[in-house]
């Protein structure tokens, strides 16, 4: 019997791809297509756990993920996946600091890390990728609507979906939700276990022009703007993105089309830091929600009161690091095997009042997360 994943995104995805390196049999429900939101439309900047812009829990999370990304690189080609080792630079200054040609002058001395510990990666080409390598090893990608469950005591038995009006049960062994900004969807199913209800967060606008020349010099770009632009230049293309709003999430992703008010900001900031963008050719733009949690954590663990559901989501702006590490856990849990890492403070179970003590209970929502995070920390 198939372990079931929903969602094609990067935690779906990289959940496949190690399930399938066990020699279990994998079956993939995506309502869209893989990749057609947030994963396929992200920026790409890696950083490692001990690069400094990370601490605690999630430090140890991206030092792990980092390391799974550099084991992807070698696995699918650098080269294939637009993964390499980079630089990055802030708005201010340092005397210390040199910075590109290609950047507005005296501008950009902030240094924020080198290739010690930062690197970047094509998140459409590592999705596409990785989507050609788990349909070559047998994993079945079904696109359907994931529904709802059908329960034996405490475990999964199949999942319900939707295919052209259609509703088909498919059995399960194992169930991993990686639904990215949906995932509030999976509350529904699991009426008995408190999971997050708000699994979104902001919605970014991002700008792809077809400079090639500033990628030559392997440097991300932070422009500390009103909009909060973010630059950065790959091998085949220069990508920007910014503008963070909080629209609702409409139910399709393939409906979520930028604001050409925003893409306007994100130009402006970009060619005020890259001048040279202003006689570049945009090639397109597009817009995507971050997954989010009630706590602006990782979601990654069993779904409390079931003996076989799994749910990682969560990741929000480090989506794209971490989702290899996610991915990852959610393989071994379904597999019952043991984690490659420490998963406690992301535990589902921090959202779960049931099982506090009566002092917290009585507690508002934000006051017993932040004790549960203090006790699983």
């Amino acid at each position: 019997m198939a372990t079931l994943i929903v969602g094609g995104g990067i935690v779906g995805v990289t959940a496949a791809h190690y399930l399938l390196k066990k020699g279990k049999k994998v079956t993939l429900i995506e309502k869209c297509a893989i990749a057609c939101h947030s994963s396929g439309k992200a920026g790409g900047f890696l950083t490692d756990g001990d690069s400094g812009w990370h601490s605690g829990p999630i430090a140890r999370l991206a030092k792990r993920s980092f390391a799974l990304h550099e084991d992807l690189a070698k696995e699918l080609g650098s080269e294939t996946i637009g993964h390499r080792r980079v630089k990055c630079v802030g708005q201010g200054r340092d005397a210390s600091t040199a910075q590109p040609a290609w950047l507005a002058p005296g501008q950009y001395q902030r240094d924020m890390g080198n290739e010690s510990g930062l690197a970047q990666v094509t998140p459409y080409k590592l999705m596409e990728a990785l989507k050609d390598s788990i349909v070559k090893q047998g994993c079945e990608i079904i696109i359907g609507k994931a529904v709802g469950v059908e329960m034996e005591g405490a475990s999964v038995k199949a999942l319900k979906v939707q295919q052209d009006g259609k509703e088909t049960s498919l059995p399960c062994a194992a169930l991993i939700m990686g639904m990215g900004a949906w995932a509030n969807e999976a509350a529904k199913w699991f009426p008995e276990s408190t999971l997050p209800q708000r699994t979104v967060s902001n919605r970014y606008t991002s700008v792809i022009w077809d400079d090639v020349e500033v990628g030559k010099d392997a440097t991300m770009v932070f422009t500390m703007g009103e909009d909060h632009t973010e630059i950065y230049p790959r091998t085949n293309e220069c990508y920007a993105n910014g503008c963070p709003t909080d629209p609702p999430l409409p139910d399709n992703p393939m409906e979520i089309e930028p604001p050409q008010d925003e893409i306007d900001k994100v130009k402006a900031e970009s060619i005020a830091a890259v001048p040279r963008l202003k006689d570049a050719t945009i090639i397109r733009t597009t817009a995507c929600f971050l997954a989010g949690s009630d706590d602006h954590r990782p979601v990654v663990g069993r779904v409390p009161k079931t003996e076989n559901a799994i749910i990682a989501c969560g990741g929000g702006c480090w989506g794209i690091l971490n989702g290899p590490a996610m991915g990852e856990a959610a393989a071994a849990m379904a597999a019952g095997e043991e984690l490659p890492l420490d998963m406690a403070p992301f535990d589902p179970i921090r959202f779960d009042r049931s099982h506090l003590p009566a002092f917290i209970k009585g507690l508002p929502p934000k006051l017993t997360v932040a004790w549960c995070i203090f006790r699983l920390a």
